[in-house]
């Protein structure tokens, strides 16, 4: 009878073990079990898994997912995105004006309907005049973001005179926002959907291979007939676009816009892809990482709040995080074998 072939250094079992064990987005869950259960048997009452914070956190999650995976697949092509959080704030800006405006005319469910499609148009099209700045004038994408994130932000502050809107229509947060499918809620069902479907057009078309390409060399992607420059406005395009939808979350989740917040997003997107095993520079991508890597993102800015730490803990948090991620992406590359 053939005997199970044994791998030098131990057993079938615990090869298997050992590569669990070194996988990224595992450690991060292992990580993240321990964050939960620090933050529960700090938090007054175990108020950190109750019902309430646990739809909280997942709400949140249905935005930071989306930005993250966008971020991912930028970075996996070489490129990087600063202004994701700026791209939120504007098209939820948008997308409330264009439901404000629109209710009378068409009624709310129209409403909703072109607010939504306001709110993608404008991600795309933020997105659309990064990927030209940078693949068809040759700005550096940080550059090109940096500037974006300043002129999406006063963009955003000149439509509103620096104040939050009100006046959306009440139904999008009822058939929508506040909606669960049973504890999870609909925002939450929509992002996984919408990577979902990203994730096979990545893994199934060569809209992948050529991506990681663009990462790995793009010159020589470019030898081998790669349309380095549609792709990379196509690429800029989709993450803008997903930003676009996460800012069509935002309002819909609050019923109101929030100008002041989200610019430390684009960081939590960052940090979440890179810890999540995603390459800096290029060439190597993770989806399952930069879902887990947002989550922790997520459980670290939950849990500080829910244990009454100063919201100005959580920009620190962050911080690190993104340095601890940049670190482990320095670290692979090193290390014999890394790309």
């Amino acid at each position: 009878m053939t005997q199970p072939r044994v791998l030098a250094g131990g057993s079938p079992v615990a090869h298997r073990a050992r590569r669990l064990l070194s996988n990224r987005a595992f450690q991060i869950i292992l990580v993240e079990i321990v964050i939960i259960a620090i933050f529960q048997s700090l938090s007054p009452d175990g108020a950190f898994l109750n019902a309430a914070n646990v739809r909280g956190m997942l709400l949140t999650a249905s935005q930071v997912l989306l930005l993250a995976v966008g971020q991912a697949i930028l970075m996996a092509a070489g490129k990087i995105d600063i202004s994701q959080g700026a791209v939120l704030i504007l098209a939820s800006v948008v997308s409330g004006k264009v439901m404000i405006a629109a209710a009378p005319a068409v009624g709310t469910p129209g409403a909703i309907a072109l607010g939504l499609l306001a709110a993608l148009i404008t991600g795309t099209l933020v997105g659309i005049a990064n990927g030209v700045l940078v693949a068809v004038v040759g700005i550096n994408s940080l550059v090109t973001t940096l500037g974006m994130l300043s002129i999406a932000t006063g963009v955003a502050y000149v439509a509103t005179g620096g104040v939050n809107i009100f006046g959306t229509p009440g139904e999008l947060s009822d058939w929508f926002g506040a909606v669960r499918w049973g504890a999870v809620p609909l925002p939450m069902v929509v992002s996984v959907a919408v990577i979902g479907a990203i994730w096979a057009v990545f893994h199934f078309t060569a809209w992948g291979t050529h991506t990681l390409a663009l990462g790995s060399n793009p010159l020589a992607a470019r030898r081998v007939g790669i349309k380095v420059v549609r792709k990379t406005v196509i690429i800029f395009a989709v993450s803008s676009g997903l930003a676009g939808l996460a800012g069509f979350i935002d309002v819909a989740r609050y019923s109101t816009t929030n100008i002041s917040g989200h610019l430390s997003d684009s960081m939590a997107a960052i940090a979440a892809a890179l810890i999540g095993g995603t390459a800096l520079t290029g060439g190597r991508i993770s989806f399952l990482g930069a879902i887990v890597g947002a989550f922790l993102a997520i459980l670290l800015q939950s849990g500080l709040v829910i244990i009454n730490v100063s919201p100005f803990y959580q920009t620190i948090a962050i911080g690190a995080m993104l340095l601890v991620a940049v670190s482990l992406d320095h670290a692979n590359r090193e290390r014999p074998g890394g790309s």
